[in-house]
This record gives C-alpha cells, structure tokens and sequence, in this order.
C-alpha cells in the first residue's frame, strides 16, 4: 500500500471517527432534555422540563379532555411546541399541556409535587 493511499485511508477514517462522535453527543444532548432517541426534539416529546421540574407526555401523547381556557402560555417545548399552565403560585403545578398545530396534549408532573 502507497503512502498516498495509507494517508488517505486514515483520513476517512478518522473522518467517520468524528462525524460518528458528533451524531452521538447530538443524541445524547436530545435524549437527557427529552427522553427520546432522536436526532432533534419532537414538538411533544416524553419528556418536558419546565419551571425545574420534568412533566411526562410519553412517547405517543393523546389530546387533553382538560379545558385549557383558564391556562395561559409559559414557555416552550424543546421541539418548539407552546407550554400552557396555571400562573405560577406557591403550589407546584401537576399538569401541564403542551399546544401545537395538532392539537393540546396534557403532560403530567414526574415523581409527585
């Protein structure tokens, strides 16, 4: 094998080294903010952190049978997906829901108040 091509060989590979070290901390990053294996974050996904703490929406959410009339917007989903909750008090909110184009979908408090 020529010099050439030994050089070129460790090129690629190290090359594929590097792309397959930053698709792995790509996943690792979105699977520690959302609980899912994915290259970027669903406008739903499993899991939502919101006012220091982490709601459950699991991994096929269904749409909320709760009015959300009197909740109003809080912030957003890793994935871009609208947040709404009761206004922030002293008690710790157990549910929240999470809005998109789709639909409203209720996530509920991980690990009690």
């Amino acid at each position: 094998m020529s010099r050439g091509t030994r050089i070129t060989l460790l090129l690629l590979v190290t090359g594929a080294a590097v792309a397959g070290t930053l698709a792995g901390v790509r996943l690792w990053n979105v699977h520690q903010q959302t609980s899912d294996w994915v290259w970027s974050p669903k406008e739903i996904p499993s899991k939502v952190q919101f006012a220091g703490r982490e709601y459950n929406c699991g991994p096929d959410p269904s749409p909320t049978k709760q009015d959300v009339s009197a909740l109003t917007p809080q912030g957003r989903t890793a994935g871009g997906g609208e947040i709404l909750a009761k206004e922030p008090s002293t008690q710790a909110r157990v549910f929240i829901v999470v809005r998109t184009r789709d639909g409203a979908f209720g996530c509920g408090l991980m690990g009690g108040p």
